[in-house]
């Protein structure tokens, strides 16, 4: 599953310009985009306690402090994902979550394969029932598409004394493109309104 990099979000916004609609304080409203096209656009909205953003690429309302530009103000463009996400305002704890993270088959994958290679390398199989369990595992496993899918073959695998009972106990989720996205747009949307203000 990729992420938006730095650079990646630079070139998107590469021709982006800032409108400020309100510069009161805490009370702020900008708009950034790129005059031509209203592609990749996004607009942050601030007061007391809450910042907002808005756009092509999803909405989100944070709150944690007075000043929500303090939380999310980088020089240097770096964002902290997961500490953000915990102040995103949602309906409910699942919807929060969901808002910003999303089942990783690619880790699950990855993790189920491990998982695997270490019960071979510690325990005396014989070549025909390494050769069994590997392609169980890669016909099962390995080959399902979509969350459901993986959750079931996991839950229900077993060979050779081998399955995946302590599986579930970590998180396969990763961060949302968009999410991460998002997080690039707040941090060089607040660097970008700080730049305006010191001339």
């Amino acid at each position: 599953m990729t992420q938006p990099t730095l650079e990646r979000f630079l070139d998107d916004v590469k021709h982006h310009e800032l409108t400020i609609h309100q510069n009161n304080g805490v009370d702020r409203h900008l708009i950034f985009k790129n005059p031509a096209t209203n592609d990749r656009h996004f607009n942050i909205t601030t007061f007391k306690g809450y910042l907002i953003i808005t756009g092509e690429m999803g909405s989100l309302v944070f709150s944690q402090q007075n000043d929500m530009f303090n939380l999310f103000r980088s020089d240097d463009l770096s964002i902290d994902p997961l500490y953000w996400g915990e102040r995103i305002q949602s309906t409910s704890c699942e919807a929060k979550y969901a808002s910003f993270l999303e089942f990783d088959i690619d880790k699950v994958k990855a993790c189920a394969q491990k998982d695997l290679d270490n019960f071979i390398r510690d325990n005396e199989l014989s070549e025909d029932d390494e050769s069994v369990l590997r392609l169980k595992l890669e016909t099962s496993v390995l080959s399902a598409e979509h969350e459901h899918e993986i959750i079931d073959r996991i839950t229900n695998f077993g060979c050779y004394g081998f399955d995946f009972d302590e599986f579930w106990e970590k998180d396969y989720r990763t961060c949302r493109y968009n999410y991460i996205w998002l997080c690039y747009a707040i941090v060089w949307g607040i660097k970008k309104f700080d730049e305006l203000n010191k001339e």
